[in-house]
């Protein structure tokens, strides 16, 4: 997925802050919609643009409760 998104035909390097790759305002939007898709959990488009790494981020999403149904809402 991100590695796709960012052209890399090499392992992504999960240890490197985001923002020293090159990630712009548009891959970073893709990157918090296609996370919130697979996760359930909304990640802000901005933490893909600073000083976090995607190791970072898995942590944050593992530690980060999955929202439950709306209130209101039936299966």
């Amino acid at each position: 997925m991100i590695t796709d998104l960012l052209g890399l035909d090499e392992p992504f390097p999960a240890g490197l802050p985001l923002g020293e790759l090159g990630i712009d305002s548009l891959t970073a939007a893709q990157l918090s919609v296609e996370a919130e898709e697979h996760t359930g959990v909304h990640v802000p488009l901005t933490r893909f643009l600073g000083d976090e790494t995607l190791d970072d981020i898995v942590r944050a999403l593992a530690d980060a409760p999955v929202p439950g149904p709306a209130a209101g809402a039936t299966a």
